[in-house]
């Protein structure tokens, strides 16, 4: 069955609820988002529904607060940012607003399971733009309540899911409510589906995958699923760590998934030929102090020491293989990127991938770390797609059915 796209529906002069993808980082300090990546995602889809007269109410989710009210993690900062982003006033209540609603973007702090405040939103005039307070909030949101789905579905006439990143697990605002009304896939999702599935389903070839991180368990379906397609894996971070533990090198100090190393020894002879690790290694003792800082071949690892980046040995190799792809996959970074010096390796491969994107070559990139690198690296403009979810790239990747993605079929 083929999925409904906000694209190419007939959506006019309707109260419209779309879930977008709000869970942005805010500044201990400011109290401000300090990264609007996903709310950028959003505005396509914002901007279509109102330039057809729709009013749009828009609902979402930041951080974990598990059913609780917590005010350090309420959507507040995401409407402050909204706002500015989508040129507006921004209008706090929980109480029935008496003025205009031309240029003003509502945050709605009032409780949606209230009757009075859900009929209150439906009479808003046709073209507001309304967000919600943090849908997880509510306790009824993660257990995909049906009965709470049916009332978000009350308030509108039509639903869009444009938050790819939760699309992997199953929740009011993205399965129940599209049970009980009009459900499509609004732009952002559109283009996860498609060019992911590009990867899935016709990938050109040479077809390299690069990936780091830490944990195997998140990726070992991924990486199997996607290992059987490409022609040269490239593992870096953690993963790396993992597989020098089953080739019987110490790590030292490193991060690893210990119970994982049989997996990993399978996996090493499953793609032998076209799995690679890094050749050379940037360690440190545990303090990270300057003076100890060295690069050494893996085996040579000492037992008191962290691995904490890739060397330029293995820069120059990886950097070799990513030239002659086609398609690039990548998810998670090369080394410990956050602390200087040990960004070295992922920033360079950054760079490296948004140069061959730029050509022939398909490029895709998630995974929240990631993609901060590839934007640091200043090559976010040239990579083909750089997902907004890392967990449901992932799964979407390993070949898994996403509740979020197949409740719009």
């Amino acid at each position: 069955m083929a999925i409904k796209y906000l694209r190419t529906a007939n959506i006019n002069n309707k109260i419209v609820l779309l879930r977008a993808s709000l869970d942005a980082p805010v500044s201990d300090k400011t109290g401000l988002v300090s990264d609007n990546f996903r709310l950028l995602s959003a505005l396509p889809s914002i901007h279509t529904l109102q330039d057809n007269g729709n009013t749009v109410i828009i609902c979402g989710k930041r951080g974990r607060p598990e059913g609780d009210f917590t005010k350090t993690l309420s959507l507040e900062p995401v409407a402050k940012e909204l706002a500015t982003l989508l040129n507006l006033q921004l209008l706090i209540t929980n109480k029935e607003i008496k003025s205009g609603h031309d240029k003003v973007l509502v945050f709605f702090t009032g409780d949606i399971r209230e009757t009075a405040n859900r009929k209150f939103l439906m009479e808003l005039p046709l073209g507001s733009l309304v967000l919600l307070e943090n849908l997880e909030f509510y306790s009824e949101e993660l257990a995909n309540s049906m009965a709470f789905g049916k009332q978000l579905a009350t308030l509108a006439d039509a639903y869009v899911d444009d938050d790819f990143s939760k699309c992997h697990h199953a929740s009011s605002s993205t399965v129940s409510v599209a049970k009980n009304i009009s459900a499509f896939a609004g732009l952002q999702l559109e283009k996860e589906i498609l060019d992911l599935n590009r990867v899935l389903e016709r990938p050109k070839l040479p077809f390299v995958l690069l990936m780091g991180g830490i944990k195997i368990s998140d990726k070992a379906k991924t990486l199997q699923n996607l290992g059987k397609k490409a022609d040269m894996i490239l593992l870096a971070g953690g993963l790396a760590n993992l597989f020098f533990l089953s080739r019987g090198y110490e790590i030292g100090k490193s991060k690893a998934e210990n119970n994982s190393v049989k997996l990993a020894f399978q996996m090493d002879k499953n793609f032998k030929g076209k799995l690679f690790l890094p050749v050379d290694v940037v360690v440190a003792n545990i303090k990270m102090e300057r003076n100890s800082i060295r690069t050494c071949p893996p085996h040579e690892v000492k037992k008191n020491e962290l691995i904490l980046d890739v060397g330029p040995k293995t820069i120059l190799l990886y950097a070799g293989m990513v030239k002659k792809a086609k398609t690039v996959v990548w998810n998670g970074p090369l080394g410990h990127f956050e602390i200087n010096p040990f960004h070295h390796g992922t920033i360079s491969l950054a760079r490296i991938v948004g140069a061959v994107s730029k050509g022939k070559c398909f490029g895709v990139v998630g995974g929240g770390e990631t993609v901060d690198a590839v934007r640091q690296a200043g090559q976010d403009e040239y990579i083909d797609h750089l997902s907004t979810g890392g967990g449901a790239m992932l799964e979407f990747l390993a070949g898994s059915k996403l509740p979020g993605v197949e409740v719009l079929k």
